[in-house]
């Protein structure tokens, strides 16, 4: 998974004018989890930080 990727996921986002709190969920599989891996990136329109769960990582680290 690459940058390309990341911001592909964070596109999808449907972003509310009010915040919403809760949980981590990794951004890639949607998975509840207590630990996340954070993968902070700027791109031309986005200052984004990105959970990955431990799976998506993995993934996230062959690219």
């Amino acid at each position: 998974m690459n940058k390309k990727k990341l911001l592909e996921i964070v596109q999808s986002w449907n972003i509310e004018v009010k915040p919403e709190y809760r949980g981590f969920r990794c951004a890639n599989c949607q998975k509840y989890m207590t630990k996340a891996w954070h993968i902070w990136f700027d791109d031309k329109e986005y200052k984004c930080e990105v959970h990955l769960c431990r799976r998506c990582f993995k993934e996230y680290e062959k690219n």
